[in-house]
C-alpha cells in the first residue's frame, strides 16, 4: 500500500533544501573572502619595497581607512567577519610614516607616527590574553616607532619645535602663553634656572 506524502511535508523538504543551499553558498563566500585591510597593507609593503613610496602611502591610507570603517560593524557582521586588526593598522601607519619620510614630507610623517603610537603605544596589551612573547613583539613595535619619531625630531629640529619637543628658540613667543621648550625658564613661574635668579 502506497503512503501519500502530504503537501506540508513536501514544502518542508523544499524549504530545507533551499535554506541548506543558501547556507552552503554563503559558506563558500566566507571561505573565499579576503580581508581588504590585510590585502591593502600587503600591497603597500610591496610598493614600499619596490621604491614606489607615493603608491605605498595610498595603500597604507586605504588600509587604515578600512580599519576605521570596520569599527562600526553591526552585531551580525561582528559575528561573521573577523575583528579589524589594530596591530596591523598601527604597522600601516608606521610604514606610511616611513614612506612619507622617503618623499621628504616630514609633517605628515610625524602625524602618521603619532597615529601609529595611538593605535599601539606598547602598553595597551597588558591584561589581554597574550603570551609574554606576543606582548614583547607589540611592545618592541611601539618602541621602534618611538625611536624613529625621536630620530626624526633629532635630525629635523624644526619638526621638533613645531611639535613642542625641540630645543632652541621657537618662532617667537607662544600664542597660548605656554613656554616654548628651550626657553630660559628663569623669568617664568616655578623653580626656574638658579643662575638667572
Amino acid at each position: 500500500m502506497e503512503t501519500k506524502v502530504s503537501f506540508a511535508r513536501r514544502m518542508a523538504v523544499i524549504a530545507t533544501v533551499i535554506i541548506g543551499a543558501l547556507i552552503f553558498s554563503y559558506g563558500l563566500y566566507l571561505y573565499s573572502w579576503r580581508d581588504a585591510q590585510i590585502a591593502q597593507y600587503n600591497q603597500g609593503i610591496a610598493a614600499y619595497r619596490s621604491g614606489d613610496h607615493q603608491v605605498a602611502v595610498q595603500y597604507f591610507d586605504t588600509s587604515l581607512s578600512t580599519y576605521k570603517g570596520r569599527q562600526d560593524l553591526n552585531w551580525a557582521e561582528r559575528f561573521i567577519y573577523p575583528k579589524p586588526d589594530k596591530e596591523l593598522a598601527a604597522l600601516a601607519s608606521f610604514h606610511k610614516a616611513k614612506s612619507l619620510l622617503r618623499l621628504n614630507q616630514a609633517p605628515p610623517a610625524v602625524q602618521a607616527f603619532k597615529e601609529s603610537l595611538e593605535l599601539n603605544s606598547g602598553n595597551l596589551y597588558l591584561g589581554r590574553d597574550l603570551t609574554e612573547k606576543e606582548y614583547q613583539v607589540f611592545r618592541e613595535a611601539a618602541m621602534v616607532v618611538k625611536y624613529d619619531l625621536e630620530l626624526l625630531f633629532k635630525n629635523d629640529p624644526q619638526q621638533a619645535q613645531k611639535q613642542g619637543k625641540g630645543k632652541g628658540k621657537g618662532n617667537g613667543p607662544p600664542q597660548d602663553g605656554k613656554p616654548v621648550p628651550g626657553d630660559d625658564p628663569g623669568s617664568m613661574p616655578g623653580k626656574g634656572n638658579r643662575d638667572t635668579i
